[in-house]
């Protein structure tokens, strides 16, 4: 599902239309959430022997909460900001580090040079996930999302947006090829533009 909030971090184009979103799985962060689960079961767990010790026990009680608190807020909001957008125009990937570093790139379709995806590890193996990457036409940049689930569709998405884009645009180009032989036909005339022609 497609979120308001998200969508207006990316600043959508006068006709742009948002397809996709393509998420890293939440095993992606597996390591910081098993430290704030460790954390907040350290703290349960030993809650009875640092009670003991006062107000001091008390204040590493709450600070163990905090710190867990605090890192799995971070883990979420990564999670969400983190991600590739497609839309009816580009993809536009989201780089979320922490609640103050936020990175942005977009690539238009028709730069975009190749789509692939690998699989390794054992995390990615078991649960069917893998690192989608985008190479870019004259330049040595490389967009990727790790650990992605259903990673197959998301490529196959990608690729279908890359060619209604090439259609849309022959399209048009078509179409303004065929307004400016009407103007020359209006401004020569019919016989002129016949002759010109060579019909």
């Amino acid at each position: 599902m497609l979120n308001v909030v998200l969508l207006k971090k990316i600043w959508l184009k006068k006709e742009e239309v948002p397809i996709l979103v393509i998420r890293s799985s939440f095993l992606h962060w597996f390591w910081p959430s098993l430290i704030s689960g460790a954390l907040l079961f350290g703290a349960f767990f030993l809650m009875y022997y640092l009670w003991q010790y006062g107000q001091w026990g008390v204040a590493l009680f709450a600070a163990m909460i905090v710190a867990a608190a605090f890192i799995f807020c971070r883990v979420l909001y990564e999670y969400y900001f983190t991600c590739w957008v497609l839309t009816n125009l580009r993809l536009i990937d989201l780089y979320q580090r922490g609640f103050l570093r936020r990175e942005i790139s977009e690539a238009v379709y028709n730069k975009i040079k190749d789509v692939y995806a690998k699989k390794s590890g054992l995390i990615s193996g078991l649960f069917g996930l893998g690192d989608i990457f985008v190479s870019l036409e004259d330049s040595r940049v490389k967009l990727g999302i790790g650990k992605v689930r259903g990673y197959g569709r998301a490529i196959s998405e990608i690729l279908l947006q890359q060619e209604n884009y090439q259609k849309n645009l022959f399209d048009e180009k078509e179409r303004r090829a065929q307004y400016m032989l009407l103007k020359i036909k209006n401004k020569i005339g019919r016989e002129a533009f016949n002759e010109l022609l060579g019909d």
